[in-house]
């Protein structure tokens, strides 16, 4: 079986290629928001810097391997907006799943990620890269 055909075919494909990147994103986002939660760092605020953090590497992983490497003002300030309203949800959801369900800080974000995606390619693919 030829895999590098294979995936070269499917990052021919928007929705592959956000899933790939995303799955990059997400592990650098995930693995700084671990780390501040390991220092006690409290899990809002370990939130607010890694998505601070990831919005940087977001932006040119996304613009680049997905969108065609959009990189002027308008985009990138609409890219801001748009993680700031992920943010809201994944942190509200976040307080739901820690202190309503008493999950850990760490399952209650990994939790976050699935409607998280879904809201991401939402604001990507409709409105930021429109």
């Amino acid at each position: 079986m030829n895999y590098p055909l294979i995936l070269s075919g499917l990052l021919d494909n928007k929705v592959s290629r956000f899933l790939l990147s995303g799955l990059i994103n997400t592990a650098f986002g995930y693995a700084i928001y671990a780390a501040l939660i390991c220092l006690d760092i409290p899990y809002l605020v370990a939130l607010l810097i890694s998505t601070i953090l990831g919005i940087i590497f977001n932006f040119f992983s996304f613009g680049r391997l997905v969108f065609g490497g959009y990189r002027d003002w308008i985009v990138f300030s609409k890219f801001i907006f748009s993680y700031a309203l992920i943010y809201l949800f994944n942190g509200g959801v976040l307080i739901i799943l820690t202190k309503e369900f008493l999950f850990s800080p760490y399952l209650g974000q990994m939790l976050c990620i699935p409607p998280g995606i879904i809201l991401s390619w939402t604001l990507m693919n409709y409105w930021v890269y429109k």
